[in-house]
């Protein structure tokens, strides 16, 4: 298995279904950024179901508001939007070795939210994770678990091959940020280095 390190200044990332003047972020990426980062990464479409597991893990900084100007469809004055974003962002995909190839050189620019919040790779490690009870977070979980937290019903992966792409799979997830402090518990895989237990997706069984 191999740690991807992502590194960006901001972070944003949109709340489901959310229509307002106010645009706040998750405190971590749906799936579906994930699976564009994978995407862009290989230079082609990546589903998440097609690959035997992926882990990921988010962390940044603080968070903070943006205004923004922005063209509403149809007319020809523009509006000013508040959006929430993160910063200083950290994302570490836990993937299987062959993927190496493709982040040492991806084809196209890597994305933390919209097209302005770039991501770097700063590091290719391989790892080795023991299981172990550890806290959990800067993830989602599927509600299945029994984790308490805010839970959302989120695109899992989008289809691109149609225009506009669609919602091909969504799921309901808790989303836990970060552990800072209390958090809950369960026996993962555990990244010592981030003191945090790594939830392995496995969306094609």
């Amino acid at each position: 298995m191999i740690r991807v390190k992502l590194r960006a200044w901001t972070a944003s990332f949109r709340y489901p279904t959310f229509q307002s003047g106010h645009q706040p972020t998750l405190p971590v990426p749906p799936p579906s950024t994930i699976q564009g980062i994978l995407s862009a990464a290989k230079g082609e479409p990546v589903y998440l179901t097609e690959l035997p597991y992926i882990g990921y893990v988010f962390r940044s900084e603080g968070k903070g508001l943006d205004l923004e100007k922005i063209y509403a469809l149809g007319k020809v004055e523009t509006d000013i939007m508040r959006r929430e974003f993160l910063y200083n962002a950290e994302l570490y995909l836990y993937l299987p070795d062959e993927w190496t190839k493709h982040f040492r050189r991806p084809k196209y620019q890597l994305l933390l939210g919209r097209s302005s919040d770039v991501a770097t790779v700063e590091e290719i490690k391989e790892v080795h994770l023991e299981e172990r009870e550890a806290p959990v977070g800067g993830t989602v979980l599927p509600v299945s678990l029994g984790v308490p937290g805010v839970v959302h019903a989120l695109v899992v992966e989008y289809d691109y091959s149609v225009t506009p792409r669609k919602a091909r799979l969504v799921r309901p997830f808790v989303i836990l940020p970060f552990p800072r402090g209390k958090a809950p518990r369960l026996k993962l895989p555990y990244d010592e280095e981030l003191g945090v237990g790594v939830y392995l997706h496995r969306w094609r069984e």
